[in-house]
Protein backbone atom coordinates (compact mmCIF):
# COMPACT_ATOMS: atom_id res chain seq x y z
CA UNK A 1 0.00 0.00 0.00
CA UNK A 2 1.24 3.47 -0.85
CA UNK A 3 0.02 6.92 0.09
CA UNK A 4 -1.83 9.18 -2.31
CA UNK A 5 1.19 11.46 -2.37
CA UNK A 6 3.45 8.56 -3.36
CA UNK A 7 1.04 7.57 -6.13
CA UNK A 8 1.06 11.16 -7.36
CA UNK A 9 4.87 11.12 -7.36
CA UNK A 10 4.79 7.97 -9.53
CA UNK A 11 2.55 9.73 -12.03
CA UNK A 12 4.82 12.78 -12.06
CA UNK A 13 7.89 10.58 -12.60
CA UNK A 14 6.12 8.92 -15.53
CA UNK A 15 5.30 12.32 -17.00
CA UNK A 16 8.98 13.23 -16.68
CA UNK A 17 9.95 10.02 -18.51
CA UNK A 18 7.37 10.78 -21.21
CA UNK A 19 8.84 14.24 -21.70
CA UNK A 20 12.36 12.80 -21.91
CA UNK A 21 11.11 10.28 -24.47
CA UNK A 22 9.47 13.07 -26.41
CA UNK A 23 12.65 15.19 -26.33
CA UNK A 24 14.74 12.30 -27.69
CA UNK A 25 12.28 11.71 -30.52
CA UNK A 26 12.22 15.40 -31.30
CA UNK A 27 16.01 15.46 -31.54
CA UNK A 28 15.90 12.44 -33.87
CA UNK A 29 13.19 14.08 -35.99
CA UNK A 30 15.11 17.36 -36.14
CA UNK A 31 18.30 15.57 -37.13
CA UNK A 32 16.48 13.62 -39.86
CA UNK A 33 14.85 16.81 -41.16
CA UNK A 34 18.20 18.54 -41.32
CA UNK A 35 19.66 15.49 -43.10
CA UNK A 36 17.04 15.85 -45.83
CA UNK A 37 17.87 19.52 -46.25
CA UNK A 38 21.62 18.86 -46.15
CA UNK A 39 21.33 16.11 -48.76
CA UNK A 40 19.27 18.31 -51.05
CA UNK A 41 21.82 21.11 -50.68
CA UNK A 42 24.52 18.61 -51.60
CA UNK A 43 22.43 17.43 -54.56
CA UNK A 44 22.07 21.02 -55.71
CA UNK A 45 25.84 21.45 -55.43
CA UNK A 46 26.31 18.41 -57.66
CA UNK A 47 24.07 19.97 -60.31
CA UNK A 48 26.02 23.19 -59.99
CA UNK A 49 29.19 21.24 -60.69
CA UNK A 50 27.60 19.65 -63.74
CA UNK A 51 26.59 23.10 -65.00
CA UNK A 52 30.15 24.28 -64.68
CA UNK A 53 31.36 21.33 -66.71
CA UNK A 54 28.76 21.15 -69.46
CA UNK A 55 27.12 24.50 -70.25
CA UNK A 56 28.45 27.47 -72.09
CA UNK A 57 29.54 30.46 -70.07
CA UNK A 58 26.29 32.46 -70.29
CA UNK A 59 23.98 29.56 -69.54
CA UNK A 60 26.32 28.25 -66.82
CA UNK A 61 26.38 31.57 -65.00
CA UNK A 62 22.58 31.80 -65.12
CA UNK A 63 22.02 28.32 -63.69
CA UNK A 64 24.77 28.52 -61.09
CA UNK A 65 23.51 31.91 -59.96
CA UNK A 66 19.97 30.61 -59.59
CA UNK A 67 21.17 27.55 -57.67
CA UNK A 68 23.27 29.71 -55.41
CA UNK A 69 20.26 31.91 -54.62
CA UNK A 70 18.03 28.92 -53.92
CA UNK A 71 20.66 27.34 -51.70
CA UNK A 72 21.18 30.53 -49.74
CA UNK A 73 17.43 30.94 -49.29
CA UNK A 74 17.04 27.34 -48.12
CA UNK A 75 19.94 27.61 -45.71
CA UNK A 76 18.57 30.88 -44.31
CA UNK A 77 15.19 29.23 -43.77
CA UNK A 78 16.87 26.32 -42.08
CA UNK A 79 18.95 28.55 -39.83
CA UNK A 80 15.89 30.61 -38.87
CA UNK A 81 13.99 27.44 -38.06
CA UNK A 82 16.86 26.02 -36.05
CA UNK A 83 17.09 29.20 -33.98
CA UNK A 84 13.31 29.40 -33.41
CA UNK A 85 13.23 25.77 -32.35
CA UNK A 86 16.23 26.31 -30.06
CA UNK A 87 14.47 29.22 -28.37
CA UNK A 88 11.16 27.44 -27.80
CA UNK A 89 12.93 24.23 -26.72
CA UNK A 90 14.97 26.19 -24.20
CA UNK A 91 11.86 27.92 -22.90
CA UNK A 92 10.18 24.54 -22.63
CA UNK A 93 13.10 23.04 -20.71
CA UNK A 94 13.07 26.00 -18.31
CA UNK A 95 9.30 25.63 -17.79
CA UNK A 96 9.72 21.88 -17.19
CA UNK A 97 12.41 22.59 -14.63
CA UNK A 98 10.12 25.07 -12.85
CA UNK A 99 7.45 22.36 -12.73
CA UNK A 100 9.93 19.86 -11.30
CA UNK A 101 10.99 22.30 -8.61
CA UNK A 102 7.35 23.17 -7.81
CA UNK A 103 6.45 19.48 -7.57
CA UNK A 104 9.36 18.84 -5.21
CA UNK A 105 8.39 21.83 -3.07
CA UNK A 106 4.79 20.69 -2.95
CA UNK A 107 5.74 17.14 -1.94
CA UNK A 108 8.04 18.52 0.76
CA UNK A 109 5.30 20.82 2.08
CA UNK A 110 2.78 17.96 2.02
CA UNK A 111 5.16 15.75 4.02
CA UNK A 112 5.56 18.49 6.63
CA UNK A 113 1.78 18.90 6.84
CA UNK A 114 1.25 15.15 7.21
CA UNK A 115 3.75 15.07 10.08
CA UNK A 116 2.10 18.06 11.79
CA UNK A 117 -1.38 16.56 11.41
CA UNK A 118 -0.13 13.26 12.76
CA UNK A 119 1.10 15.00 15.91
CA UNK A 120 -2.24 16.78 16.32
CA UNK A 121 -4.12 13.52 15.89
CA UNK A 122 -1.87 11.62 18.29
CA UNK A 123 -2.38 14.20 21.04
CA UNK A 124 -6.12 14.39 20.36
CA UNK A 125 -6.49 10.62 20.69
CA UNK A 126 -4.45 10.60 23.90
CA UNK A 127 -6.56 13.35 25.47
CA UNK A 128 -9.79 11.74 24.23
CA UNK A 129 -8.87 8.45 25.91
CA UNK A 130 -8.25 10.26 29.20
CA UNK A 131 -11.20 12.65 29.18
CA UNK A 132 -13.78 9.97 28.37
CA UNK A 133 -13.41 8.50 31.87
CA UNK A 134 -13.88 11.86 33.64
CA UNK A 135 -17.18 12.52 35.48
CA UNK A 136 -17.81 15.82 33.64
CA UNK A 137 -17.43 14.27 30.21
CA UNK A 138 -19.41 11.14 31.10
CA UNK A 139 -22.24 13.21 32.57
CA UNK A 140 -22.42 15.48 29.53
CA UNK A 141 -22.31 12.50 27.17
CA UNK A 142 -25.10 10.75 29.09
CA UNK A 143 -27.19 13.90 28.97
CA UNK A 144 -26.66 14.15 25.21
CA UNK A 145 -27.73 10.54 24.76
CA UNK A 146 -30.90 11.15 26.79
CA UNK A 147 -31.79 14.33 24.92
CA UNK A 148 -31.04 12.63 21.60
CA UNK A 149 -33.59 9.92 22.39
CA UNK A 150 -36.10 12.61 23.43
CA UNK A 151 -35.44 14.49 20.21
CA UNK A 152 -35.93 11.37 18.15
CA UNK A 153 -39.26 10.66 19.84
CA UNK A 154 -40.38 14.28 19.46
CA UNK A 155 -39.44 14.21 15.79
CA UNK A 156 -41.40 11.01 15.23
CA UNK A 157 -44.48 12.50 16.91
CA UNK A 158 -44.21 15.70 14.87
CA UNK A 159 -43.85 13.77 11.64
CA UNK A 160 -46.78 11.49 12.54
CA UNK A 161 -48.97 14.46 13.49
CA UNK A 162 -48.17 16.16 10.19
CA UNK A 163 -49.11 12.98 8.33
CA UNK A 164 -52.32 12.54 10.35
CA UNK A 165 -53.25 16.18 9.88
CA UNK A 166 -53.72 15.81 6.15
CA UNK A 167 -55.99 12.80 6.63
CA UNK A 168 -58.08 14.14 9.54
CA UNK A 169 -58.63 17.57 8.01
CA UNK A 170 -60.29 16.15 4.93
CA UNK A 171 -63.84 15.67 6.39
CA UNK A 172 -63.88 19.28 7.58
CA UNK A 173 -62.53 20.68 4.36
CA UNK A 174 -64.93 18.59 2.29
CA UNK A 175 -67.91 20.20 4.14
CA UNK A 176 -68.75 23.38 2.15
CA UNK A 177 -70.92 24.89 4.97
CA UNK A 178 -68.20 24.43 7.57
CA UNK A 179 -65.53 25.89 5.29
CA UNK A 180 -67.88 28.75 4.41
CA UNK A 181 -68.12 29.74 8.10
CA UNK A 182 -64.43 29.04 8.71
CA UNK A 183 -63.31 31.28 5.87
CA UNK A 184 -65.63 34.06 7.16
CA UNK A 185 -63.92 33.64 10.58
CA UNK A 186 -67.30 32.97 12.19
CA UNK A 187 -67.11 32.84 16.01
CA UNK A 188 -63.91 34.89 16.22
CA UNK A 189 -63.21 38.56 16.88
CA UNK A 190 -62.32 38.94 13.19
CA UNK A 191 -65.91 38.10 12.12
CA UNK A 192 -67.41 41.26 10.54
CA UNK A 193 -70.78 41.02 8.69
CA UNK A 194 -74.11 42.85 8.56
CA UNK A 195 -76.96 41.84 10.95
CA UNK A 196 -78.90 39.86 8.38
CA UNK A 197 -75.83 37.81 7.40
CA UNK A 198 -75.07 37.25 11.06
CA UNK A 199 -78.59 35.78 11.60
CA UNK A 200 -78.26 33.50 8.58
CA UNK A 201 -74.73 32.36 9.59
CA UNK A 202 -75.98 31.43 13.07
CA UNK A 203 -78.62 29.22 11.52
CA UNK A 204 -75.99 27.52 9.36
CA UNK A 205 -73.70 27.10 12.38
CA UNK A 206 -76.41 25.31 14.37
CA UNK A 207 -77.12 23.01 11.45
CA UNK A 208 -73.47 21.88 11.05
CA UNK A 209 -72.51 21.99 14.76
CA UNK A 210 -69.91 24.57 13.93
CA UNK A 211 -68.75 25.51 17.44
CA UNK A 212 -67.56 22.00 18.31
CA UNK A 213 -66.21 21.35 14.80
CA UNK A 214 -64.30 24.65 14.85
CA UNK A 215 -62.61 23.75 18.14
CA UNK A 216 -61.61 20.33 16.81
CA UNK A 217 -60.38 21.74 13.50
CA UNK A 218 -58.37 24.44 15.26
CA UNK A 219 -56.74 21.89 17.53
CA UNK A 220 -56.06 19.63 14.58
CA UNK A 221 -54.11 22.45 12.92
CA UNK A 222 -52.27 23.47 16.07
CA UNK A 223 -51.06 20.06 17.27
CA UNK A 224 -48.43 19.49 14.51
CA UNK A 225 -47.13 23.04 14.89
CA UNK A 226 -46.85 22.65 18.65
CA UNK A 227 -45.13 19.27 18.30
CA UNK A 228 -42.72 20.74 15.76
CA UNK A 229 -41.94 23.62 18.13
CA UNK A 230 -41.40 21.12 20.91
CA UNK A 231 -39.03 19.08 18.73
CA UNK A 232 -37.14 22.27 17.81
CA UNK A 233 -36.74 23.22 21.47
CA UNK A 234 -35.30 19.78 22.24
CA UNK A 235 -32.91 20.11 19.29
CA UNK A 236 -31.76 23.49 20.61
CA UNK A 237 -31.22 21.92 24.01
CA UNK A 238 -29.30 19.08 22.39
CA UNK A 239 -27.14 21.57 20.49
CA UNK A 240 -26.38 23.43 23.72
CA UNK A 241 -25.39 20.17 25.44
CA UNK A 242 -23.13 19.28 22.56
CA UNK A 243 -21.52 22.71 22.80
CA UNK A 244 -20.99 22.09 26.50
CA UNK A 245 -19.38 18.72 25.79
CA UNK A 246 -17.18 20.27 23.09
CA UNK A 247 -16.09 22.96 25.55
CA UNK A 248 -15.07 20.27 28.07
CA UNK A 249 -13.07 18.49 25.36
CA UNK A 250 -11.52 21.68 24.08
CA UNK A 251 -10.44 22.71 27.57
CA UNK A 252 -8.69 19.38 28.02
CA UNK A 253 -7.01 19.68 24.62
CA UNK A 254 -5.75 23.19 25.36
CA UNK A 255 -4.40 22.04 28.72
CA UNK A 256 -2.45 19.32 26.88
CA UNK A 257 -0.91 21.86 24.48
CA UNK A 258 -3.01 21.22 21.39
CA UNK A 259 -3.03 24.87 20.27
CA UNK A 260 0.71 24.94 19.62
CA UNK A 261 0.47 21.80 17.48
CA UNK A 262 -2.58 23.16 15.65
CA UNK A 263 -0.69 26.36 14.92
CA UNK A 264 2.18 24.37 13.42
CA UNK A 265 -0.27 22.31 11.35
CA UNK A 266 -2.13 25.43 10.20
CA UNK A 267 1.11 27.08 9.10
CA UNK A 268 2.13 23.86 7.34
CA UNK A 269 -1.21 23.79 5.53
CA UNK A 270 -0.80 27.41 4.43
CA UNK A 271 2.68 26.60 3.17
CA UNK A 272 1.36 23.60 1.24
CA UNK A 273 -1.48 25.66 -0.24
CA UNK A 274 1.08 28.23 -1.40
CA UNK A 275 3.24 25.46 -2.89
CA UNK A 276 0.12 24.08 -4.55
CA UNK A 277 -0.62 27.43 -6.19
CA UNK A 278 2.98 27.72 -7.42
CA UNK A 279 2.73 24.24 -8.91
CA UNK A 280 -0.52 25.08 -10.66
CA UNK A 281 0.98 28.30 -12.05
CA UNK A 282 4.09 26.44 -13.24
CA UNK A 283 2.02 23.73 -14.95
CA UNK A 284 -0.22 26.29 -16.64
CA UNK A 285 2.84 28.14 -17.95
CA UNK A 286 4.29 24.86 -19.26
CA UNK A 287 0.95 23.99 -20.89
CA UNK A 288 0.99 27.30 -22.77
CA UNK A 289 4.52 26.65 -24.04
CA UNK A 290 3.53 23.08 -24.93
CA UNK A 291 0.70 24.40 -27.10
CA UNK A 292 3.08 26.73 -28.95
CA UNK A 293 5.64 23.97 -29.34
CA UNK A 294 3.08 21.40 -30.50
CA UNK A 295 1.66 23.80 -33.08
CA UNK A 296 5.13 24.25 -34.53
CA UNK A 297 6.47 20.71 -34.27
CA UNK A 298 3.63 18.21 -34.03
CA UNK A 299 1.23 19.84 -36.47
CA UNK A 300 3.83 20.32 -39.20
CA UNK A 301 7.05 22.27 -39.50
CA UNK A 302 6.64 24.96 -42.16
CA UNK A 303 10.27 26.28 -42.39
CA UNK A 304 11.72 22.78 -42.81
CA UNK A 305 9.13 21.99 -45.46
CA UNK A 306 9.73 25.27 -47.26
CA UNK A 307 13.48 24.72 -47.38
CA UNK A 308 13.12 21.18 -48.72
CA UNK A 309 10.43 22.16 -51.25
CA UNK A 310 12.52 25.10 -52.39
CA UNK A 311 15.50 22.85 -53.11
CA UNK A 312 13.31 20.15 -54.63
CA UNK A 313 11.66 22.61 -57.01
CA UNK A 314 15.06 23.90 -58.04
CA UNK A 315 16.19 20.34 -58.75
CA UNK A 316 13.09 19.78 -60.88
CA UNK A 317 13.81 22.61 -63.36
CA UNK A 318 13.73 21.40 -66.95
CA UNK A 319 17.22 22.62 -67.91
CA UNK A 320 18.73 20.84 -64.89
CA UNK A 321 16.99 17.63 -65.92
CA UNK A 322 18.39 18.05 -69.39
CA UNK A 323 21.79 18.64 -67.90
CA UNK A 324 21.47 15.44 -65.88
CA UNK A 325 20.30 13.40 -68.88
CA UNK A 326 23.15 14.74 -71.00
CA UNK A 327 25.67 13.80 -68.34
CA UNK A 328 24.18 10.30 -68.28
CA UNK A 329 24.53 9.96 -72.09
CA UNK A 330 28.02 11.34 -72.49
CA UNK A 331 29.83 10.67 -69.27
CA UNK A 332 33.36 11.81 -68.72
CA UNK A 333 35.16 10.52 -65.63
CA UNK A 334 34.13 13.64 -63.70
CA UNK A 335 30.56 13.57 -65.12
CA UNK A 336 30.25 9.94 -64.19
CA UNK A 337 31.45 10.60 -60.67
CA UNK A 338 28.95 13.43 -60.20
CA UNK A 339 26.05 11.38 -61.59
CA UNK A 340 26.84 8.45 -59.31
CA UNK A 341 26.94 10.84 -56.37
CA UNK A 342 23.54 12.31 -57.34
CA UNK A 343 22.10 8.81 -57.59
CA UNK A 344 23.49 7.91 -54.17
CA UNK A 345 22.12 11.12 -52.71
CA UNK A 346 18.68 10.34 -54.17
CA UNK A 347 18.67 7.03 -52.30
CA UNK A 348 19.78 8.72 -49.08
CA UNK A 349 17.09 11.42 -49.49
CA UNK A 350 14.35 8.79 -49.75
CA UNK A 351 15.72 7.03 -46.67
CA UNK A 352 16.01 10.30 -44.73
CA UNK A 353 12.50 11.42 -45.70
CA UNK A 354 11.15 8.06 -44.52
CA UNK A 355 13.02 8.58 -41.23
CA UNK A 356 11.51 12.07 -40.91
CA UNK A 357 7.99 10.70 -41.38
CA UNK A 358 8.54 7.81 -38.94
CA UNK A 359 10.09 9.89 -36.17
CA UNK A 360 7.47 12.61 -36.59
CA UNK A 361 4.70 10.03 -36.20
CA UNK A 362 6.43 8.56 -33.13
CA UNK A 363 6.83 12.07 -31.72
CA UNK A 364 3.10 12.75 -32.14
CA UNK A 365 2.25 9.46 -30.43
CA UNK A 366 4.63 10.19 -27.55
CA UNK A 367 3.05 13.62 -27.07
CA UNK A 368 -0.41 12.03 -27.04
CA UNK A 369 0.68 9.55 -24.36
CA UNK A 370 2.16 12.36 -22.31
CA UNK A 371 -1.09 14.29 -22.61
CA UNK A 372 -3.03 11.24 -21.39
CA UNK A 373 -0.87 10.89 -18.28
CA UNK A 374 -1.02 14.63 -17.58
CA UNK A 375 -4.80 14.50 -17.86
CA UNK A 376 -4.90 11.77 -15.23
CA UNK A 377 -2.55 13.86 -13.07
CA UNK A 378 -5.04 16.72 -13.24
CA UNK A 379 -7.97 14.40 -12.46
CA UNK A 380 -6.00 12.85 -9.58
CA UNK A 381 -5.53 16.29 -8.05
CA UNK A 382 -9.12 17.31 -8.72
CA UNK A 383 -10.43 14.24 -6.90
CA UNK A 384 -8.13 14.98 -3.95
CA UNK A 385 -6.49 11.56 -4.07
CA UNK A 386 -3.26 13.09 -2.77
CA UNK A 387 -4.80 14.21 0.51
CA UNK A 388 -2.81 13.16 3.60
CA UNK A 389 -5.12 10.21 4.36
CA UNK A 390 -5.62 8.74 0.89
CA UNK A 391 -3.97 5.42 0.02
CA UNK A 392 -3.70 3.01 -2.93
CA UNK A 393 -3.61 -0.73 -2.40
CA UNK A 394 -2.87 -1.60 -6.03
CA UNK A 395 0.58 -0.03 -6.33
CA UNK A 396 1.99 -2.92 -8.39
CA UNK A 397 -0.82 -2.67 -10.92
CA UNK A 398 -0.48 1.11 -10.98
CA UNK A 399 3.23 0.86 -11.75
CA UNK A 400 2.64 -1.64 -14.56
CA UNK A 401 -0.15 0.43 -16.10
CA UNK A 402 1.91 3.62 -15.99
CA UNK A 403 4.72 1.77 -17.76
CA UNK A 404 2.23 0.43 -20.30
CA UNK A 405 0.84 3.90 -21.03
CA UNK A 406 4.40 5.18 -21.48
CA UNK A 407 5.11 2.57 -24.16
CA UNK A 408 1.68 2.82 -25.77
CA UNK A 409 0.66 -0.70 -24.75
CA UNK A 410 -2.08 0.53 -22.37
CA UNK A 411 -4.73 3.20 -22.96
CA UNK A 412 -5.40 6.17 -20.71
CA UNK A 413 -8.89 4.94 -19.79
CA UNK A 414 -7.36 1.93 -18.04
CA UNK A 415 -5.08 4.21 -16.02
CA UNK A 416 -8.11 6.18 -14.86
CA UNK A 417 -9.92 2.99 -13.86
CA UNK A 418 -6.90 1.73 -11.90
CA UNK A 419 -6.63 5.02 -10.00
CA UNK A 420 -10.33 5.14 -9.17
CA UNK A 421 -10.46 1.46 -8.22
CA UNK A 422 -7.34 1.51 -6.06
CA UNK A 423 -8.04 4.62 -3.99
CA UNK A 424 -9.07 4.31 -0.37
CA UNK A 425 -9.85 7.22 1.92
CA UNK A 426 -8.68 6.55 5.47
CA UNK A 427 -9.90 8.28 8.63
CA UNK A 428 -8.59 11.77 9.24
CA UNK A 429 -8.67 14.29 12.12
CA UNK A 430 -11.49 16.08 10.32
CA UNK A 431 -13.68 13.01 10.73
CA UNK A 432 -13.71 13.44 14.51
CA UNK A 433 -15.84 16.01 16.31
CA UNK A 434 -13.81 15.68 19.51
CA UNK A 435 -13.02 19.14 20.78
CA UNK A 436 -14.81 20.74 17.83
CA UNK A 437 -12.59 19.17 15.20
CA UNK A 438 -9.45 20.70 13.70
CA UNK A 439 -9.99 24.48 13.65
CA UNK A 440 -8.84 25.07 10.09
CA UNK A 441 -10.07 23.75 6.73
CA UNK A 442 -8.73 20.51 5.39
CA UNK A 443 -6.31 20.55 2.43
CA UNK A 444 -7.90 21.93 -0.71
CA UNK A 445 -9.48 19.69 -3.32
CA UNK A 446 -10.68 17.02 -0.94
CA UNK A 447 -13.98 16.49 0.82
CA UNK A 448 -14.67 13.88 3.50
CA UNK A 449 -18.35 13.87 2.68
CA UNK A 450 -19.37 14.65 6.26
CA UNK A 451 -20.17 17.81 8.16
CA UNK A 452 -17.06 19.64 9.31
CA UNK A 453 -16.39 19.96 13.00
CA UNK A 454 -18.74 17.39 14.45
CA UNK A 455 -22.19 15.90 14.25
CA UNK A 456 -24.88 17.37 12.05
CA UNK A 457 -28.52 17.65 13.14
CA UNK A 458 -31.59 18.59 11.17
CA UNK A 459 -35.16 19.33 11.99
CA UNK A 460 -38.17 18.95 9.76
CA UNK A 461 -37.24 15.46 8.60
CA UNK A 462 -35.55 12.23 9.48
CA UNK A 463 -32.52 12.30 11.73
Amino acid sequence: MISGRQALAQIEQTIEKARQQEAQLEQAWQAASEDVTRLRVERTEMFRELARLKLDAIKKNEIVGQLDAVERQAINLLNDRREALRVITERRREAEERVRRAEAERHSAAAILEKALGEVEALRKSVEAQIRVSPDWSGARTRIDEITRMAEQAEKKAVQAEADQNEKRRPYEDDPLFMYLWNRKFGTAAYRVNPLSRIMDRLVARVVGYDKARANYTLLNEIPARLREHASRIVDELRNERDRLTAIERTALRAAGIEALESVASNAKNAMDAADRRLIDAREALARIDRTHDTSVLEGDAPYREAVELLASADAREDLNQLYQEAMRTPTPRDEEIVRRIQAIDVMIVRAERQVANTHRQLQQAAQRRNVIEHEWTEFRRQGYDNPYGTFGNEAVLGNVLGGVLTGAVGGAILGEVLRGGFHQGPSPWDSGFGGGIPFPQPGGFETGGSFGGDGFRTGGAF
